[in-house]
């Protein structure tokens, strides 16, 4: 019996392994709690390897989230829900004068779980996918024009301005 490994059938993300640690040896404990840190770990890592969307509510949909807000979250395959991020700066921040500084904000709450009001779950059916974020960059990526379009409405103009989809250099 294979206690301290996991299987090719159990993925990254499944339930953990459970072993009766009265049938461990003493001396054998602390590498159990290592291979459990470290399942942990990875775990999370996962999570955060996932890609960084973009979104931007339907009409209607997210009324407490201010337009032109940077609405970021990482939605797991098949899931109804997903949890969201944003940052509107509602006080006029200069350091978050663009979208891709706003999302950056988002994204930072999102990797440290931050306690925010600035968070909620939301149907993915009352969002629109309109790019990703790469947080190494610090640029957004449209999928496709009708993403640029969707997300110039958001922003309150006629046409996307290119500058909004990278981080300023005063927000550096």
């Amino acid at each position: 019996m294979k206690r301290y490994s996991r299987g090719a059938d159990l993925a990254i993300g499944s339930k953990p392994v459970v072993v009766d640690r009265t049938d461990v040896p003493a001396h054998e404990r602390p590498r159990l709690h290592r291979i459990a840190r470290m399942l942990t770990e990875s775990r999370a890592t996962a999570r955060l390897a996932s890609p960084f969307v973009v979104f931007v509510p339907r009409e209607g949909a997210a009324e407490n989230i201010g337009a032109g807000s940077g609405i970021l979250g990482t939605p797991r395959p098949g899931a109804e829900l997903v949890l969201v991020y944003y940052e509107g700066a509602v006080r006029g921040q200069r350091q978050m004068a663009r979208l891709a500084d706003r999302v950056f904000h988002a994204y930072d709450r999102l990797v440290r779980r931050y306690p925010t009001v600035a968070r909620m779950t939301l149907p993915l059916a009352s969002l629109v996918e309109v790019g990703t974020f790469d947080p190494s960059s610090g640029t957004i990526a449209p999928t496709d024009s009708t993403a640029e379009a969707t997300l110039a409405t958001w922003l309150g103009s006629e046409v996307l301005d290119p500058a909004e989809l990278r981080r300023s250099e005063s927000a550096n």
